[in-house]
């Protein structure tokens, strides 16, 4: 199973995503939980960083088909100064995003009695 991580502080922006796990939906290399999950998490790294400036270098690590099929990332919000007033704001609408994405991924295929992806949010 697929645990997201979601990190809050007390005024509920989301200030890290944690991903570790495979889904065991699918044989490995034909997982598209995995993909789906692994895609988002490349799509939130590099929003970041393009739209938002930050520097995922410092903030970001993500290792994936580390030999067993599971996907781990580590994406923080990194308490500096952003490039630019509106960066903060962009970052969480991209956070926030990439959040619901994960809800919608799960409540799509964890059915039947099956759990794939498991959501826990944390402040």
């Amino acid at each position: 199973m697929i645990t997201v991580r979601i990190v809050r502080d007390n005024t509920r922006k989301v200030t890290g995503v944690f991903v570790n796990g495979h889904s065991g939906y699918a044989e490995e290399g034909s997982d598209i939980v995995c993909a789906g999950a692994s895609t988002l998490v490349y799509t939130l790294a590099n929003s970041l960083e393009k739209i938002c400036g930050i520097d995922t270098d410092h903030s970001t690590r993500i290792a994936e088909d580390m030999g067993d099929g599971k996907v781990s990332a580590e994406i923080i919000i990194p308490e500096t100064r952003f490039r630019d007033e509106g960066a903060a704001d962009r970052a969480q609408v991209i956070m926030e995003t990439v959040v619901t994405g994960f809800m919608t991924l799960a409540s799509s295929v964890n059915k039947d009695g099956n759990r794939y992806i498991n959501i826990i949010e944390e402040i």
